[in-house]
């Protein structure tokens, strides 16, 4: 996929902004404060529906104005062009717009357009919260997978609902039943989706450490299932999915008076663990702030392969200040990796000045701020 142009309306500090992309390769440079992050951010609005930044779409709009509008014109990897258009107001909310269809869901959105974004706070995929980790791996398998994308809808839904009965103390156990079932359907799928994604991760992730970005230590994605026990752990479900589905039904009726007790639901794949492991160890224990950074490149560049392998669409990528923390020599051998990849993908990088890169020649460059 390229992004052929983007126009913004009122979005972040932007009033009004129209950029023509001609390039494979973008480099949007400028002091801090001119932008350069919300560029990035509305053409994740523009694939995901929202910021990649943990903000509300009203903290989206330009100070003093009443919403905002962005409207990015996408070519296919066929030459089919695609229009996307959001706007936002504080009074009507969201709408969403496509070329291909005039009423669009996020949930419809996510996907046409597969997006990989590395940005300062990402450092929180190593050190923040088991829910940081949950996210990326639902971020990229909600943009491969319509069957996993459709089950993380309903099982939100399901777990919102029979956590209300359990909270309400209702004695009359049919709805709870109906929305228990609701819940372990949907959980088996994404349990399933899940583990197969992690082994093939580490598959792509041990290959691009050898062969693209030089991790001074080796590291892989773990995930553990704790609800679950550790005779029913992910290494471990070697068979078909409905017997992974009876192991979680077992398990779903052994803490059905602990869920009553405690009025909310006590499993599920809200609850899972997923953790960058470096000899036996979390890799943020292990590895410097540096060494980290280049981690999250390998990273990056994995979750774009994945996608165009199980998308068999060109994903754009978002690389906000990515040579920020990095020695020369880490700098050169991103930069490399970064331009070896262009012909495949259409990265957009920011920094404060233009970076010297190989292979500088391909790269777009567009210094913001851009009178209008």
């Amino acid at each position: 996929m390229f992004v052929e142009s983007l126009h913004l309306t009122n979005f972040r500090s932007h009033s009004a902004l129209s950029l023509q992309f001609h390039s494979r390769a973008v480099i949007l440079s400028g002091p801090n404060g001119v932008g350069k992050t919300s560029v990035l951010e509305a053409l994740n609005t523009a694939t995901m529906s929202k910021s990649f930044l943990p903000v509300g779409d009203e903290e989206l709009v330009r100070h003093g104005a009443t919403g905002y509008s962005i409207c990015a014109r996408i070519v296919h990897d066929i030459g089919t062009p695609l229009t996307i258009t959001i706007e936002y107001n504080h009074s009507s909310g969201k709408t969403i717009h496509t070329s291909a269809s005039e009423h669009c869901t996020a949930q419809d959105l996510i996907g046409l357009v597969p997006c990989v974004v590395l940005a300062a706070s990402h450092r929180e995929l190593f050190v923040g919260e088991p829910s940081v980790r949950r996210a990326f791996v639902d971020r990229i398998l909600a943009q491969s997978s319509g069957a996993y994308k459709h089950a993380l809808w309903r099982h939100r839904t399901a777990l919102r609902q029979r956590n209300r009965l359990l909270a309400s103390d209702v004695h009359d156990s049919t709805e709870l039943d109906a929305w228990t079932e609701e819940l372990l359907a949907s959980s088996v799928e994404i349990l399933w989706q899940r583990k197969r994604f992690t082994e093939l991760f580490n598959g792509y992730l041990s290959d691009v450490i050898s062969d693209s970005v030089h991790v001074p230590i080796p590291f892989h994605l773990e995930y553990a299932v704790p609800w679950l026990g550790h005779e029913c752990q992910p290494h471990l479900w070697n068979n078909s999915r409905d017997e992974l589905q009876h192991s979680v039904r077992e398990r779903v009726s052994a803490l059905l008076d602990s869920d009553r007790q405690r009025m909310t639901t006590q499993w599920g794949p809200q609850r899972d663990i997923f953790a960058f492991i470096a000899d036996s160890y979390p890799l943020h224990t292990v590895a410097s702030q540096g060494q980290q950074k280049v981690a999250l490149v390998a990273i990056k560049i994995v979750e774009a392969q994945l996608l165009h392998s199980r998308t068999d669409r060109a994903p754009i990528l978002l690389l906000d200040d990515v040579f920020s923390d990095l020695d020369a020599a880490n700098a050169r051998m991103i930069g490399r990796a970064i331009a070896e990849h262009c012909s495949l993908w259409q990265i957009f990088l920011t920094a404060p000045t233009p970076v010297a890169i190989s292979d500088a020649a391909m790269f777009q460059h567009i210094a913001l701020p851009i009178s209008v």
